[in-house]
């Protein structure tokens, strides 16, 4: 699994860079936009991945103020981040949510890509 979620990560940036690039040729939306949504999902699978780690380790149980740590980042992020982000910098809200839906778009490619590679595995 944890494979998985490299790849995932790989491809989400590559992604983000991509349509960064794409929104600054064609002007059709804003690349710090962009690439600020994308950074913001990126910051968003790197905690809970840390925050799976330590749940299902033995981790959990000798430091369970790390991992609430964690889930309070996360929330602070998503929540305090965010509306400080819309409310002080002016961002282009399309290009945001291009850049947060690349998290998406990684996600589904590399479950495709592994799907095919388990059906090529059986035959």
């Amino acid at each position: 699994m944890a494979v998985q979620l490299e790849q995932i990560e790989r491809v989400h940036i590559a992604l983000i860079a991509a349509a960064s690039a794409v929104g600054w040729a064609t002007g059709w939306m804003g690349p710090g936009s962009v690439a600020l949504g994308g950074l913001v999902m990126a910051a968003n699978i790197w905690l809970l991945k840390q925050i799976t780690r330590r749940v299902l380790t033995a981790q959990a149980s000798q430091r369970p103020g790390v991992v609430l740590l964690l889930v309070l980042a996360k929330f602070s992020i998503f929540i305090g981040l965010l509306a400080l982000l819309f409310w002080q910098v002016p961002l282009d809200p399309m290009g945001f949510a291009v850049g947060a839906t690349m998290l998406l778009l990684a996600t589904l490619g590399v479950a495709l890509a592994g799907q095919g590679q388990t059906a090529e595995d059986q035959t």
